[in-house]
């Protein structure tokens, strides 16, 4: 979970009532965290914000928000997973592809296709289920090549 202190509440940033804003948070080693990169249209322009979600509800509600939303967008989508090397945990930073939804019990569990191939949040069994896609990274553009 994302815990904050006290102490580290930057209230002069917050942007109205019900909002808070934190100088530092901490977050809870062995939980996958959900990046989510996102702009929202403001007159001809894009205001661009990333939101952190833990809860598989959350993540799928936004991204259902998001999708055929004319005035907002996913920019991208990263994890940021709990990881062991050695004896030592840490995290490993991975980029999402793809969101994907499956039922199981009339409640929906998302899937991760990450740019390594994994599915992250299945087990071999889960990975023959039907599933819904939910979200689609937007293919890059190639840059053209620097001018000497």
């Amino acid at each position: 979970m994302i815990t904050t202190h006290e102490a580290d509440e930057a209230a002069m940033f917050s942007i109205g009532p019900g909002f808070s804003t934190w100088r530092t948070a901490t977050l809870t080693l062995g939980m996958l965290y959900i990046f989510i990169n996102y702009a929202q249209k403001d007159g001809r322009s894009w205001i661009y914000q990333t939101s952190i979600l833990w809860d598989s509800r959350d993540v799928l509600d936004f991204c259902k928000r998001f999708k055929n939303n004319q005035s907002a967008k996913i920019v991208d989508i990263s994890l940021l997973e709990p990881f062991r090397r050695d004896k030592m945990y840490t995290w490993r930073w991975t980029k999402v592809l793809e969101v994907r939804s499956y039922e199981e019990d009339f409640v929906e569990h998302p899937v991760y296709i990450t740019d390594a191939g994994e599915a992250v949040g299945l087990t071999p069994q889960e990975a023959k289920r039907k599933m819904k896609l939910i979200y689609k990274a937007r293919r890059k553009v190639a840059c053209p090549p620097a001018l000497d």
